[in-house]
């Protein structure tokens, strides 16, 4: 078999891979941790925020609803009401 006798790549020219850590990452990696947590911790206020609103637009609907059948009714009765008149007037009349 050949030997090679090329270029040593594994002396100062190549990359390494260091296994200590500088206090700039360990911070940086604080920062992001603590920015995540507070992402988080906003994504469920506003989701509680958006439950309360959701339930209070449903409680109005639901108001609004009733008060709409409720006038509806009225609004029927009152036009039964001059149904019945207008054809008390027709007999009135006669032929």
């Amino acid at each position: 078999m050949v030997e090679y006798t090329g270029p040593d790549r594994r002396g100062n020219g190549g990359w390494h891979l260091s296994k200590s850590m500088s206090v700039s990452h360990i911070v940086g990696t604080l920062a992001i941790a603590v920015g995540f947590f507070a992402y988080i911790t906003d994504i469920e206020k506003e989701t509680v925020v958006n439950q309360m609103d959701i339930r209070s637009l449903a409680s109005r609907m639901d108001r609004s609803d009733a008060r709409n059948s409720e006038q509806f009714g009225e609004i029927k009765d009152m036009l039964k009401s001059l149904s019945v008149k207008i054809d008390n007037l027709g007999h009135r009349r006669g032929p």
